[in-house]
């Protein structure tokens, strides 16, 4: 049924909402009768960017339809230190997805984990904020032919995103874990270096300091956000004040009331907007800014936008939408008795996500155990203390593998995008206590993760069956490629060279997952069996809607975000991204989505 012949006048009460701010509505027929000039299908991190910008001309009229609820119902998404308690499988604030079963991981099947409320993954995820390599960007902006995707041009939008917040902590000062010359300090997003007390923090930058002096494999780096991310410093994350900092509250808390948002309704398929002629459509483009959505598989409503219609439901529901509305694969989608609108066979492939290995060292260093009742009391109190930052530790490590190194010596091509890019992260997680399974004992354990940052290995997001309402099907195809193996292989030994260090001689030691042999040998192949057992996604996913250049004959979308073969539609989220750029996505996702904000707003202001 048609929304707008349901609902033909405001509520008082609806009045008096939309008076004084931005309204949320909790179900599609509690929304007014009105005409929105841009509808905007996902409230997660790129929407509400989107959203909250083109809110900013009040001539605008903007719905963002997001599947969850409001990110103020949930608690525990403010509280930085409770961040492993929010991304969690099997809650109503995820979509609850499982990964196809992995070929080359030994069959392994595990959750996909993407929220489902506002701010989408800012509100879910562990909060860190790394721009990556300007390689990922200029490579990027030379494949598509996209001059404003370099990261010269995007740099300003880095910076109009973010307000560097400072310690939370006077005890815990941040001078010398940033460059402040790299940040921004009036933009949305807070950004700071927070971190809690431990041995290892002063125990790497000895380690860096000693190993400098023999290799350049670790070199000291100030600030990871300078567009060379090599070495090894300090985490920054999206924290001020002590609170988690997303989308949600840095875009859309301070909407005006001109921006409206639907929750807890799901965005079904895209339709064709025949009755609302296009200026500027051309015979062989199909208008688009109709947008079907339901709250069960049982009814639907629809409503057409003025203007554009922009999809920013991620790298799994966007190519979803596109699919269940007929713009996908012609062949995959009769399968499934789904009419072909627009035969791309572009849309829901090159899926690339980055692999991750968790890796543990002995160790006497104390565990990151603390009183977690008394740390929630005095969060709740002063948004201070072990709950106002994250969860994990302080150091956080980017290699590259030189030219002659292991992975390259058959002469496998160099998969990052260039000399400024690493090839794996190594992100320190925590100290725990792990029991030892041959006795009653528990050990000390370093955890840690290697992740291949520019994975060769592709996947896909396809549709299992024509409903909206059933899961897709997500396959990261992880390892499917050698070289994605290899680099791994040369991470953990690259790992072992680090903590070889004599600053760590009596504090750290072996390795313990993968272990050596009975006669204390790690091998290369049982590093590699441990690998192909133990690889998972790391949840950076992207390029499912992947962008191409004008008048290519593959991709899903043009420079200018606009969606194949239609006029008014566009996507505006990290789906387009071509690959998987050398950190985590958060930040990257926030300076695209300022920019594709700009682009819109930019042609309808002509």
């Amino acid at each position: 049924m048609t929304l707008l012949a349901r609902r033909g006048v405001y509520s008082l009460l609806s009045l008096l909402q939309v008076a004084l701010c931005a309204v949320h509505f909790q179900s599609p027929s509690d929304l007014p009768g009105i005409d929105y000039d841009f509808i905007v299908a996902g409230g997660g991190l790129a929407g509400a960017v989107v959203a909250t910008r083109l809110g900013e001309i009040q001539d605008f009229k903007v719905l963002v339809i997001e599947a969850g609820p409001s990110n103020e119902e949930i608690f525990i998404s403010q509280v930085p230190g409770l961040a492993l308690n929010v991304s969690v499988p099997g809650t109503r604030i995820d979509w609850n997805y499982t990964i196809a079963p992995q070929t080359h991981v030994n069959g392994f099947v595990g959750p996909y984990l993407r929220a489902m409320m506002l701010g989408g993954c800012s509100s879910h995820n562990e909060m860190m904020y790394t721009r990556c390599s300007r390689d990922d960007y200029d490579r990027w902006a030379a494949m598509t032919g996209g001059d404003n995707l370099s990261w010269d041009k995007l740099f300003p939008y880095f910076l109009k995103a973010e307000t560097w917040s400072g310690p939370n902590d006077p005890s815990l000062p941040e001078t010398g874990h940033f460059d402040p010359s790299l940040h921004g300090t009036n933009g949305n997003v807070n950004v700071s270096a927070p971190y809690h007390i431990h041995p290892l923090n002063d125990l790497m930058v000895e380690a860096v300091k000693e190993l400098s002096q023999s290799s350049n494999e670790f070199p000291a780096l100030l600030d990871h956000n300078g567009g060379r991310p090599i070495g090894i410093g300090w985490d920054q994350d999206t924290i001020g004040g002590g609170l988690r900092s997303s989308s949600a509250t840095a875009y859309m808390a301070h909407t005006g009331d001109n921006v409206h948002v639907l929750l807890n309704t799901r965005v079904t398929r895209l339709l064709p907007s025949t009755n609302h002629p296009f200026n500027g459509n051309s015979s062989n483009a199909i208008d688009i800014r109709t947008v079907e959505f339901a709250t069960s598989p049982k009814g639907e409503y629809n409503l057409t936008a003025t203007k554009e219609l922009l999809v920013a439901g991620g790298v799994v529901n966007t190519p979803q939408i596109l699919l269940n509305s007929g713009i996908g694969p012609k062949d995959e989608l009769k399968a499934l008795g789904i009419e072909s609108l627009i035969d791309n066979p572009s849309v829901g492939k090159n899926f690339s996500d980055q692999p991750s290995i968790l890796i543990g060292l002995s160790t006497n260093l104390p565990t990151d155990d603390f009183d977690t009742t008394a740390a929630l009391a005095e969060w709740k109190k002063s948004h201070t203390g072990r709950f106002a930052g994250p969860p994990h530790l302080a150091s956080l490590g980017w290699v590259r593998f030189p030219e002659t190194s292991n992975p390259f010596k058959d002469g496998a091509p160099d998969p990052t995008g260039g000399p400024n890019s690493p090839h794996i992260e190594l992100f320190f997680r925590n100290v725990t206590s792990i029991p030892d399974l041959n006795t009653s004992s528990s050990n000390a354990t370093l955890l840690m993760n290697i992740v291949n940052l520019n994975p060769v290995a592709r996947g896909s997001v396809t549709l299992a069956t024509s409903s909206p309402f059933d899961a897709p099907i997500i396959d990261p195809n992880l390892l499917a490629d050698p070289l994605d193996t290899a680099i791994f292989l040369e991470g953990v030994r690259s790992v072992q060279r680090l903590f070889a260090a004599k600053t760590f001689k009596s504090s750290v030691f072996e390795l313990v997952m993968p272990k050596a042999d009975a006669n204390g040998t790690l091998t290369d192949e049982a590093i590699v069996d441990y690998i192909t057992h133990n690889a998972t996604p790391n949840i950076h996913g992207v390029a499912s809607c992947n962008m191409a250049p004008h008048g290519a004959d593959w991709g899903v979308v043009d420079p200018d975000f606009k969606v194949r073969q239609t006029t008014g539609l566009r996507i505006v989220d990290d789906s387009v991204m071509p690959f998987v750029p050398s950190g985590h996505t958060q930040a990257p996702t926030y300076a695209v989505a300022e920019l594709v904000s700009d682009v819109i707003k930019s042609s309808w202001s002509k």
